[in-house]
């Protein structure tokens, strides 16, 4: 399920010019421009940095990098839910914007690394990967027809409102999950430590 809240995000993420075009008038060059910034560079150099900070930071958890990465995420998709019914600040929108792309591509950088830190057993990772990508990347399928939908239907406020809303409940869910897992592998670290101590 972390796979899939981030997805979700990943997918959301390829509406953020239209809403920069839409809700703050931005024009479709420099919106084009943004996407550029989003899907390529941040793509290549933010995955990286997530294993960079993972490694060099206190924390050394790729499951708990993702859940603060997430919460940071979440914060960010508040302020443009915040902002979205009066957008004045074409350059907090484009801030909030990258700052979720960047969570979010630092994210993808880092969930394979979840089931290998839950000591998955070698013998059922294939499966294990299967299974999560089956499951992880379920909103390429629902996530595209649903905001285009809100797009047809609703007003582009409404519409974008309903689009972070969404987002909001992926990262929860990933905050979540992330929380749980992170819980199964300390009880996991801490059983062979009480059993070396009897």
């Amino acid at each position: 399920m972390v796979i899939f809240g981030v997805f979700t995000i990943y997918a959301i993420l390829s509406y953020s010019t239209n809403y920069l075009t839409e809700m703050y008038g931005m024009s479709l060059v420099a919106a084009s421009y943004m996407g550029i910034v989003i899907n390529k560079i941040f793509r290549a150099l933010c995955g990286p940095l997530g294993g960079i900070i993972t490694t060099y930071s206190k924390v050394k958890s790729p499951t708990r990098v993702v859940q603060i990465l997430s919460i940071i995420g979440l914060l960010a998709l508040t302020a443009l839910l915040v902002t979205n019914s009066n957008p004045q600040s074409v350059a907090m929108g484009i801030g909030l914007i990258l700052l979720l792309g960047f969570t979010c591509y630092a994210s993808r950088g880092l969930y394979w690394a979840c089931p290998g830190e839950a000591r998955t057993p070698s013998y059922i990772m294939g499966t294990t990967v299967g299974i999560c990508s089956v499951i992880g990347f379920l909103p390429d399928v629902f996530v595209y027809p649903i905001i285009g939908y809100w797009q047809d239907t609703l007003p582009a406020a409404e519409a974008y409102r309903n689009m972070w809303l969404m987002g909001m409940a992926a990262l929860g869910m990933v905050i979540i999950f992330t929380f749980l897992l992170f819980q199964k592998i300390r009880t996991a670290d801490s059983a062979p430590a009480m059993a070396s101590s009897k």
